[in-house]
């Protein structure tokens, strides 16, 4: 393919995504249809289809901008010089990224039973996840000073932080809470309650 028609169309795909991840977020992914996206985005059905061949297709693509977001974020953690303040931030751009994609956390279990293909791709990003959290979590440690931990402690700590963090913005909307400045640093305070005594010696 030729630099004239793939630069093109690497736009249209990405126009495609942030339009399906704006009205997922706005409708859910059951009343947006293939004819609809097409309709928002000004493109005719059989135009999209060329790009992504089902809807299907378009959320598994949106769960590889999410996995490469994330990544942003763990590149940018210096563990070596790690304070309070880093994990603030770094806990709150968690917040943030699962605001911007929030259709997929209120819809995760629906999704994943409905696509074979999806849910084998998010166990396996889960997992790496799991373990890369496990790995900073011990360096930060390792830097406070705290004591060791084992490594069942260290796994079922990370795997409930993981679990807060993915079901907090859920948890606020089911109880008729607003999700809005006040609730993501709420969440933030809480996980650092939860971090803290493996941690309490950074400042």
């Amino acid at each position: 393919m030729s630099p004239k028609t793939y630069k093109p169309s690497k736009q249209t795909k990405n126009n495609i995504i942030q339009k399906a991840i704006d009205l997922f977020n706005e409708h859910g992914t059951a009343a947006v249809s293939l004819s609809s996206l097409g309709e928002a985005l000004g493109i005719s059905t059989g135009n999209l289809q060329y790009h992504y061949h089902s809807k299907e297709e378009i959320i598994r693509a949106i769960l590889e901008v999410m996995f490469n977001d994330w990544n942003v974020v763990y590149q940018k953690m210096d563990t070596e010089s790690f304070t309070m303040d880093t994990l603030h931030q770094t806990l709150r751009i968690n917040f943030d990224l699962v605001w911007k994609y929030r259709f997929f956390y209120r819809e995760l279990n629906a999704l994943l039973r409905n696509d074979e293909i999806l849910a084998k791709r998010y166990a396996a990003i889960q997992e790496q996840r799991l373990a890369e959290q496990e790995m900073l979590t011990k360096q930060m440690a390792r830097a406070s000073s705290t004591r060791p931990m084992s490594k069942s402690e260290l796994h079922n700590m990370v795997l409930i932080g993981w679990v807060l963090n993915n079901s907090w913005l859920s948890y606020v909307e089911s109880t008729g809470r607003p999700v809005d400045e006040t609730a993501l640093r709420d969440g933030v305070e809480i996980l650092i309650q939860h971090y803290k005594p493996y941690l309490e010696k950074i400042t």
